[in-house]
């Protein structure tokens, strides 16, 4: 397939986990870097295209900000496929816990896989056409006991659980972006005391600059088919204060103990992906 209509199919798509996604972009991506032009314009169509994926941004601010964009490409494939979040994440979920979680996320789904049936676990699945049945199956494929929760119930599994875990789309220093149904879930538990920790893949965590342009781009496509509010967003913004911890690739980050800046960001604040087109 030619590099542009690659693009534009990964433009067009629908969900995707990140990973997927963004190894498939890199290959995409990898026939156009003889041209610089062509790169900055199609990765800020990507970018607008699923503004709600971090490791998008991520590889696409490495990608038009590197002299050597083959490097930048293959380095962040190599660190895309060497993300350890999950490992992180399964160390932090305690023998016998019952854990809740909203819908589907593939960095939570792995860590609750490493840490396995034996260990006695129990998920309960918080449901708001988010990915909930299908966090079902998975579960029940690894023989891990999994409770399908309702949505307007979810705040009440969060409050009783022995830990919540949520998954990033992307952070900026001192919160992130979510499931629309993660702020209540990380609300209810902190309330109780119970620990949240939130799961920031490989590309999650970047610049405030780019992580504001998320909003923006959120409310663009929302105010082409109504007024912009804030419960029209697909997303929500978890502010840190509510977690015990932000989990990484690089280890497990205590929410109390983040410097005054915040956790730093994992590319440079490439503004040129920011600026979009009349059309």
């Amino acid at each position: 397939m030619h590099p542009i209509e690659h693009l534009r199919y990964l433009a067009r798509a629908g969900h995707a986990d990140a990973p997927d996604l963004v190894l498939e972009t890199a290959s995409a991506l990898s026939g156009l870097v003889l041209d610089p032009a062509s790169v900055v314009v199609t990765t800020r169509r990507i970018v607008e295209r699923h503004p709600l994926c971090g490791p998008l941004w991520w590889l696409c601010a490495h990608v038009v900000t590197a002299s050597e964009p083959y490097e930048a490409l293959r380095d962040c494939v190599d660190q895309v496929h060497d993300d350890r979040t999950a490992e992180h994440l399964a160390a932090e979920i305690t023998e016998g816990a019952m854990v809740c979680v909203d819908g589907w996320s593939f960095d939570v789904a792995h860590a609750i896989a490493i840490a396995g049936a034996t260990s006695g676990i129990e998920v309960c699945v918080v449901d708001g056409d988010n990915g909930a049945d299908h966090m079902i199956r998975v579960l029940e494929r690894l023989e891990i006991p999994a409770h399908l929760v309702n949505a307007s119930h979810g705040a009440i599994a969060a409050a009783n659980a022995d830990a919540v875990l949520l998954s990033a789309y992307a952070t900026g220093s001192m919160s992130a972006w979510c499931g629309a149904g993660s702020l209540a879930l990380a609300s209810a538990a902190y309330c109780a005391e119970r620990p949240v920790f939130l799961a920031a893949s490989v590309g999650a965590r970047l610049p405030d600059v780019l992580y504001a342009g998320i909003v923006q781009d959120l409310d663009r496509q929302i105010s082409q088919r109504r007024g912009v509010r804030a419960w029209h967003r697909e997303a929500s913004e978890v502010p840190f204060g509510l977690c015990q911890a932000i989990v990484s690739s690089d280890g497990v980050h205590d929410v109390a103990a983040l410097p005054p800046q915040g956790i730093s960001a994992q590319c440079p604040p490439a503004v040129e992906l920011l600026t979009r087109s009349a059309i």
